[in-house]
């Protein structure tokens, strides 16, 4: 909990008083960022007072300060000063923090020039369609990019979208399957057309070295489907997903984590004596380093 009594906060919000909001921001405060496994990336609607209230408290990897969709375009500017009302309260927290914010050309800009300068760890830009975008979001931030691939354009040219600042990616599959006109039943577990989408994001995206985090499962009551898509993402190639729900964060967070333990004792054992044999398993320098990259992603 980041404010004891929100009451005051909520009713700025419901009258959108901007002024009074500006007003409750503290000079921003530098303090070290945490960098996590990127397991779950959790969706807050910034517009909601009592969520923002918990940030410091969610069971996420990553906190996504959601600025566009969801968010009532009548609620956008004011939406945008809470969150640096809460980001100017944070001493310190050890989840990432990440700002979705509006497609670039329908306000997108300016969450960027106001929130650059509280202390967080990236923007995520929605509606990417090419390399431009992210030329022209790097020329007013010092924050890593992230890039929502949703668009037909920015998944069939994905391997265009290399950028020092750009480390992440996620695949906004409704969004996608609407631009191509397919249909949303196509998002079955046994459906080869879904596993040839997400294997060819997330092969593209670690040819690129850059972090692929799966979809946003939405029937959030559903846990064993959601457990069950978890589990497919990872097999394909996805470092975590986003989430919805606080219980989502939790099954991610379990199938998304790796036995560290057992990968520490292959290493220091491989370094001492070279190649062995274990239950069966022969580790050799390929079996080795994949435990190693396993070690520095954690």
């Amino acid at each position: 909990m980041i404010f004891e009594d929100i009451s005051e906060l909520e009713k700025i919000v419901e009258n959108n008083d901007i002024q009074k909001a500006l007003s409750l921001i503290k000079p921003p405060k530098k303090f070290p960022l945490a960098k996590t496994k990127k397991r779950s990336a959790l969706m807050v609607s910034a517009h909601q007072v009592k969520h923002l209230n918990k940030i410091d408290s969610l069971p996420a990897d990553i906190i996504m300060l959601n600025l566009e969709d969801g968010v009532p375009k009548d609620k956008k500017e004011i939406t945008r000063v809470m969150i640096g009302v809460f980001l100017s309260r944070i001493e310190k927290i050890d989840k990432e923090i990440v700002i979705r914010v509006n497609a670039l050309d329908e306000g997108g800009k300016k969450d960027i020039e106001f929130l650059e300068k509280f202390n967080f760890n990236a923007f995520r830009i929605p509606k990417v369609r090419s390399i431009e975008d992210i030329d022209d979001v790097f020329m007013k931030t010092e924050k890593e990019i992230h890039a929502s691939i949703e668009t037909k354009e920015a998944f069939f040219n994905l391997k265009e979208l290399k950028h020092p600042k750009l480390t992440t990616f996620y695949i906004g599959i409704y969004d996608l399957l609407n631009e191509l006109k397919i249909s949303h039943s196509v998002i079955d577990l046994n459906n080869p057309l879904i596993h040839r989408i997400l294997s060819d994001f997330t092969l593209t995206a670690r040819y690129l070295n850059i972090t692929p985090i799966g979809f946003v499962y939405q029937q959030y009551k559903d846990l064993e489907g959601f457990k069950n898509w978890c589990l497919l993402q990872k097999n394909l190639g996805m470092q975590g997903v986003g989430c919805i729900t606080p219980a989502q964060c939790q099954i991610a967070n379990k199938i998304f984590d790796e036995d560290l333990e057992f990968a520490k004792m292959i290493v220091k054992r491989f370094e001492s004596e070279g190649p062995f044999t274990i239950d069966g398993l022969f580790v050799d320098e390929p079996i080795y380093k994949n435990y190693l990259q396993m070690l520095d992603n954690s």
